[in-house]
């Protein structure tokens, strides 16, 4: 029997897991089959018990997944708030072409030939463009879909940058920035 490569380097990681020196073919007889046979004590020291209790971790997702939209209703008035930081990237007002589908179901119950407000919102926080054009840039993109979607909507689209904050920022809480950066669609009843 001819001792291939990978023969011989299983036969060395079942010897080093095994704690065996293994010494050459020529002064150990003929090859691998040689080895001695492992005792129990040997074995027993090659394997390694495994405690779960000590190594699993286990993830708590509530609240990880945050959908696109929220919809309030307050006496006569509907808000649609959209998320922007799932729509947009950071710093942009280009929505994917999958927000189509979802937009016109959000707006489906809007009454036909409706007024609609359309505000975009942005946090405090100064990004590489002004807070005042993003936003507009992004109601104005948003604006464009329910266009597409609903041509009888009568849009009056603004940009207010963080004029509006739907919550308090607070430093310690990304969260409450991410709150604040928002499209909504303002509709009656």
């Amino acid at each position: 029997m001819t001792a291939t490569p990978r023969r011989i380097a299983a036969v060395a990681l079942l010897a080093a897991v095994l704690g065996l020196q293994l010494v050459p073919a020529q002064a150990a007889g003929t090859g691998p089959q040689d080895l001695p046979e492992p005792t129990g004590e040997m074995l027993d020291k090659s394997v390694r018990a495994w405690d779960p209790a000590g190594s699993v971790r286990i993830w708590d997702l509530s609240g990880s997944v945050k959908d696109v939209d929220e919809v309030k209703t307050k006496g006569k008035e509907t808000t649609i708030s959209l998320s922007t930081d799932i729509l947009f990237t950071p710093d942009s007002s280009t929505l994917p072409d999958s927000v189509s589908a979802k937009v016109e179901a959000l707006v489906a119950k809007v009454p036909r030939g409706a007024s609609v407000k359309v505000n975009g919102h942005t946090d405090s926080v100064k990004g590489t463009i002004d807070n005042k054009v993003l936003s507009t840039d992004r109601a104005k993109a948003v604006a464009a879909v329910l266009k597409k979607v609903r041509p009888d909507l009568e849009l009056k689209v603004k940009g207010l940058a963080a004029t509006e904050p739907a919550v308090r920022e607070d430093a310690d809480d990304p969260s409450s920035f991410a709150a604040n950066r928002r499209v909504e669609i303002i509709f009656a009843n």
